[in-house]
């Protein structure tokens, strides 16, 4: 869509008296049975929305039935929570894991003048400039899914593509207390205050000829020691290995363009990043290109992040 486009759908909302959401909104369903529904949820003066998929059965521990992990994915700057459902492919990787998965909408600003992004610290479009409360948009979608649905409180993770990569990491900075680990795919860290209250894990990957948030994309000057395996990695990865006080780390080159550092030698939480050589902008792996064409597919970013993910517990 055009921005005169969003221009007159926000203008009309001003008019018309839409909700604050605009285009990308939806009412609350009130439907949390199995398989994918739309919710609503109230952020200050704002109502924000949300797609939730639900496994078709529980996990059974002694044939008792356990809380489900929640896994919140992000989607990127002009997209919706349909593109990343779409993008990402982990609605058949939940449902065969059975993990819960929440996809929320961005805005565009205080009117949605804007196409939809997220407000990731210094960045990005509408929602940063109008100063929009992403963080509590989190906080009150898991404080809402878990008086919905059994929600394990200790393995709630959080995963977004290239500004909701952003949002993931500002999340791992200024919700570090609910969060077990964050994921990024073509993200980078735009929190000029990235101090977490407690270590988190972090499962990233990267192609390194992204014309759209490169490789090399700045971060803040990390706090603390950057360990020596991590100098060509992302900035915004080499301030989590020296948040995390990685030391030792290991490379492995998995397939002919994908290689793999991980530093498990890491007090605050395990760091795993992945570089897809003369890779681009999208989730590896995945349905839609370039996830799916070479050398992105690869590797296959959802299952990996879920594996990653499914190893650490709050």
């Amino acid at each position: 869509m055009t921005r005169a486009a969003w221009l007159a759908t926000g203008l009309a909302c001003v008019t018309l008296g839409c909700s604050v959401d605009g285009i990308t909104g939806g009412g609350e369903g009130g439907i949390w049975t199995a398989g994918l529904s739309t919710h609503a949820v109230t952020v200050g003066t704002r109502n924000r929305s949300y797609a939730v998929r639900v496994p078709p059965r529980r996990l059974l521990r002694a044939s008792v039935p356990v809380a489900w992990p929640l896994v919140i994915v992000l989607h990127g700057s002009a997209g919706d929570a349909g593109a990343i459902e779409q993008m990402s492919a982990m609605d058949s990787l939940a449902d065969a894991n059975l993990f819960l998965v929440a996809y929320p909408n961005g805005t565009g600003g205080e009117f949605n003048l804007y196409p939809p992004d997220w407000n990731a610290g210094t960045c990005c479009g509408g929602a940063y400039r109008d100063n929009v409360d992403d963080l509590g948009f989190i906080t009150a979608l898991i404080a809402q899914m878990s008086a919905k649905v059994p929600v394990d409180p200790r393995r709630v993770y959080v995963a977004g593509f290239s500004a909701g990569g952003r949002l993931a990491y500002h999340a791992g900075c200024q919700l570090s207390a609910p969060i077990a680990a964050i994921g990024g795919v073509s993200g980078s860290l735009v929190d000029d205050a990235c101090v977490p209250t407690k270590g988190v894990p972090l499962f990233a990957v990267h192609g390194t000829d992204d014309p759209e948030v490169a490789f090399d994309e700045p971060a803040p000057p990390p706090i603390g020691v950057v360990p020596l395996l991590a100098g060509n990695l992302p900035p915004a990865v080499q301030y989590w290995t020296a948040l995390n006080k990685c030391t030792a780390g290991t490379n492995l080159t998995v397939s002919l363009s994908v290689v793999r550092t991980v530093f498990t030698a890491c007090p605050n939480g395990e760091v795993q990043f992945y570089a897809v050589r003369g890779g681009s902008h999208g989730w590896p792996g995945g349905p839609v290109d370039p996830g799916s064409q070479p050398p992105m597919n690869e590797l296959k970013a959802s299952v990996l992040m879920w594996q990653f993910f499914n190893r650490k517990v709050r």
